[in-house]
């Protein structure tokens, strides 16, 4: 007989796996567009964050949608 849980804990650490990998290239294209802002920013002479601002929203949406795209796959 064949046990039908026995292949249960290996597709949960693949979830785990997948999941934990979204979560860090999410947090990669965060970081990476709020320093590209503050660079920017800090290039122009700027007192006001003006592009650390826009581009923490933009990877912030490109972050989501990037979650998104995988969740549906």
């Amino acid at each position: 007989m064949k046990n039908p849980n026995r292949n249960k804990p290996k597709k949960n650490f693949d979830q785990f796996i997948r999941y934990s990998s979204l979560a860090f290239e999410m947090i990669t294209i965060m970081a990476l567009g709020v320093f590209t802002g503050y660079k920017i920013d800090h290039w122009l002479g700027l007192s006001f964050p003006a592009f650390t601002l826009a581009l923490m929203v933009l990877s912030v949406i490109g972050a989501i949608y990037h979650a998104i795209k995988n969740f549906l796959k």
